[in-house]
């Protein structure tokens, strides 16, 4: 009877052994289950960070490029306004320069002949 309690003792501690095994190989599963799954919404949390940086720095980037663009296009007008200028101011020297001389032609001229 004794030897046939320690074998029930014995069975119920292998069961017993058995059982904690798989307890643990349930646990390991489940951990590396929770260990991708952290793995992946990590991963995700980086993905989605990078794609909002990407997507400040593109509207940044075209934010720039459109403020860029204005002031070349204001720059141009203004140099076109000077241009205009400059050359309104040749016409009128020119026109100056030119009245001088036929006045001094003509004053030249009335002199010679006066």
């Amino acid at each position: 009877m004794i030897f046939l309690e320690e074998q029930e003792i014995m069975e119920n501690l292998i069961e017993l052994d058995d059982r904690a095994i798989e307890i643990n190989n349930e646990r390991k599963k489940q951990l590396t289950e929770l260990t991708n799954k952290f793995k992946k919404e990590k991963q995700d949390i980086i993905d989605d960070y990078q794609k909002q940086t990407e997507d400040e720095i593109k509207k940044n980037t075209q934010r720039i490029e459109r403020e860029a663009q204005q002031k070349v296009e204001q720059i141009k007008n203004q140099n076109k306004e000077v241009l205009e200028n400059m050359e309104m101011e040749f016409e009128n020297s020119l026109t100056d320069m030119i009245d001088e001389i036929i006045k001094q032609i003509f004053h030249l001229d009335s002199k010679n002949h006066g």
